[in-house]
C-alpha cells in the first residue's frame, strides 16, 4: 500500500485555516499539532517545522506535523520536539495501515536526510499507539502514561467532586480554609508563573522552559485560549498554572508552586477552579500529560483527580551510532527541546 497524493509542507506554506478546521474535526486532536503551538515552537526553538499532509482533492485526509533541528553535529527529526509534545498522524477514515504508511515516510525522509535520529512520540487519544509497537521497527522505545480526566458534561461542582478521590477534596477543602483565592489571568501571569517554576525545577535538578517560550505566548495565542491561574495568599502570589485550550481538550501546561507554601495546597484550588472553568467553556478533556513510568508519585497525584491511564510511546530510530557518544550536556545544548537517544544509552 502507497500513499498516493502526499505533500512534504512547510508550516509557512499551508493554508492554516484548512489546517486547522481539519484538526478540530477530530476529537482526539490535540494542541500540540496546531499550527499556532508549532509556530511558537519554531521561534523558540530555532527549528524547522513541516507537515507531511495527504490530500483527496483539495481535502485534508491526512495530517502529521513534525520538526527538524540542525546543528554542527547534523539533524535530529522530531514529531513533535519540546518536553513530550504529541506528535502523530490523525486522518479521516484511515486504516492504521495508511497512517502507518505515512509515519515511514517521516522516518525515511530523517534517513535520506542523513539525521542523527528520528522519535515519533504517539498520541495518547489515538488508537493506533498498540499497532505502531508491533508494526514499527525501530532502535528504542520509551513508554510514557497519559493521563486524562473526563470532565462532566454538565456544571455541577459536587458532580465534578465526586470524580476526584481522597486527599484531593480535603486538599481543596484545605485552601479555602487557609483563605487561598484564585486569580484568572494571562500576560500579567506570566513573570510569576516563570520565576517559581524556574525555581521548581532547578530544586529537583529538571530542567526548565525557558522564560522567552512563556513572553511569547501572547504572541501566537489569543487570550481565550490560554490562562495562567494564580493562587493569592494575604495579597501575594503563592502559585500558578498555565493552561492551553484546544479543541475539545484542556492541557495542564505548566504548574508552579513557591515551595513554603505547599502545605497550603493552593495547586489543588487551582486545578478545581480551572475545570471548574472549562466546563464551563465545554471542554471534554483535561489532559495531564505524559507521566514515566517511574514518577509513581506524579502518576498517583494526577491518578487522585480522576484520570485515566491512556499509555503511549517514543519511537526512536538511530541512524548514526556517534550520536550515543556524546554527552547529555552537548546534546541539550545544540538540540535544547529535542528528543535525540535515551539518555542510559549514552556512553
Amino acid at each position: 500500500m502507497k500513499i498516493q497524493d502526499l505533500e512534504d509542507i512547510d508550516l509557512e506554506d499551508i493554508d492554516r485555516e484548512d489546517l486547522r478546521n481539519f484538526y478540530l474535526s477530530f476529537q482526539e486532536s490535540l494542541l500540540y499539532t496546531d499550527h499556532k503551538y508549532l509556530t511558537l515552537l519554531k521561534e523558540h526553538l530555532s527549528c524547522d517545522v513541516r507537515y507531511l499532509i495527504k490530500y483527496e482533492g483539495s481535502n485534508i485526509t491526512l495530517a502529521m506535523p513534525y520538526a527538524v533541528k540542525d546543528s554542527e553535529f547534523g539533524k535530529i527529526y522530531n514529531s513533535l520536539p519540546y518536553f513530550g509534545s504529541n506528535g502523530g498522524v490523525i486522518g479521516s477514515g484511515a486504516s492504521k495501515e495508511l497512517k502507518l504508511e505515512l509515519v515511514n515516510k517521516f522516518f525515511s525522509l530523517a534517513e535520506e536526510d542523513s539525521a542523527l535520529s528520528a522519535v515519533l512520540i504517539t498520541n495518547p487519544l489515538s488508537e493506533d499507539d498498540e499497532f505502531f509497537m508491533k508494526n514499527i521497527e525501530c532502535s528504542y522505545t520509551d513508554e510514557r502514561i497519559g493521563q486524562i480526566t473526563s470532565l462532566p458534561n454538565v456544571f455541577d461542582e459536587d458532580l465534578l467532586l465526586s470524580k476526584f478521590s481522597n486527599p484531593r477534596p480535603r486538599n481543596i477543602r484545605k485552601a479555602l480554609k487557609e483563605n487561598v483565592s484564585v486569580l484568572k489571568q494571562n500576560i500579567e501571569g506570566i513573570d510569576f508563573l516563570y520565576q517559581t517554576h524556574f525555581e521548581n525545577m532547578s530544586s529537583i535538578g529538571g530542567t526548565p522552559k525557558k522564560h522567552s517560550f512563556f513572553k511569547n505566548i501572547p504572541k501566537y495565542f489569543q487570550d481565550s485560549e490560554w490562562n495562567i491561574y494564580t493562587a493569592i495568599h494575604n495579597s501575594k502570589p503563592i502559585a500558578a498554572l498555565l493552561v492551553f485550550y484546544f479543541n475539545q481538550t484542556v492541557e495542564y501546561f505548566t504548574p508552579a508552586t513557591l515551595s513554603e507554601y505547599r502545605n497550603y495546597q493552593p495547586m489543588s484550588l487551582i486545578i478545581f477552579e480551572a475545570m471548574k472553568d472549562a466546563i464551563k467553556r465545554g471542554q471534554k478533556n483535561w489532559n495531564w500529560g505524559g507521566t514515566w513510568l517511574s514518577q509513581t508519585g506524579v502518576y498517583d497525584f494526577k491518578k487522585k483527580w480522576g484520570a485515566i491511564d491512556y499509555p503511549y510511546h517514543y519511537f526512536i530510530k538511530v541512524y548514526d551510532d556517534d550520536l550515543g557518544k556524546y554527552s547529555k550536556k552537548t546534546l541539550n545544548d545544540h538540540f535544547y527541546g529535542f528528543y535525540t537517544i535515551p539518555y542510559e544509552k549514552l556512553g
